[in-house]
């Protein structure tokens, strides 16, 4: 199975100043947009939690939420047991969830998820069955032209199987069932810079928020 990630990726998470950033960054926008058009979720899904890091962050600013991670990697999931002791951490394959049949969540996340699965539908069609009526899945993904250029100049080694633009991304939930909210772009810079949000909100009043590095889609049941 591609995209699965071992204990140096937990390591590089907490050494690395541009890794900090990003998943700083993502977990930001995923808590904006839980607040947005879900502010009191029951239940939450974290697809492809890794260690756990964001959900740590999202549980503590939902702590009456019952927050649930999914990984494939054992490694990782064994360090964030130790590292965020309390968190509900399950070994699993995101595109198989059959042992989650009759729970249905408020929120699923599926954060820098999406690109390193090589059929990503079958994720999605996983996420429509376990949200509940008018529930919402926030999908984040690199930009398909940044993410040429970070691989030509060796930022990021091998492919990703599924680089899509938004509006694709968007057409495969469609398909599925799930219904657009919102999508927009984020993260100018991969390490951050001071004033970056307010250069960000700047420019996407212009709409030119649709060539920022990484995007984000809002999607509901």
């Amino acid at each position: 199975m591609k995209g699965i990630l071992d204990i140096e990726y937990a390591h590089l998470r907490e050494r690395k100043r541009d890794l900090k950033y990003r998943v700083k960054r993502r977990t930001c926008e995923i808590l904006k947009t839980i607040a947005r058009y879900s502010p009191h979720p029951r239940f939450i899904l974290d697809l492809g939690t890794a260690e756990g890091r964001m959900l740590e962050t999202v549980q503590i600013n939902h702590p009456s939420s019952l927050c649930v991670g999914v990984d494939y990697s054992l490694a990782l999931l064994n360090y964030g047991a130790k590292k965020f002791p309390g968190l509900n951490l399950i070994r699993a394959d995101i595109q198989n969830l059959n042992f989650l049949e009759g729970e249905r969540f408020d929120v699923i996340i599926a954060a820098a998820v999406f690109e390193h699965l090589v059929r990503p539908q079958k994720m999605l069609s996983e996420s429509y069955r376990l949200l509940q009526k008018n529930g919402i899945l926030i999908i984040t993904s690199p930009h398909p032209f940044w993410e040429r250029i970070a691989r030509c100049l060796g930022k990021i080694k091998g492919d990703h199987p599924s680089v899509m633009n938004s509006e694709s991304i968007f057409g495969l939930c469609e398909k599925v069932g799930l219904s657009f909210i919102e999508k927009r772009g984020f993260m100018l810079t991969p390490s951050g810079v001071v004033g970056e949000e307010k250069l960000e909100g700047f420019l996407a009043q212009y709409g030119l928020d649709r060539y920022f590095p990484n995007q984000l889609i809002v999607v509901k049941k």
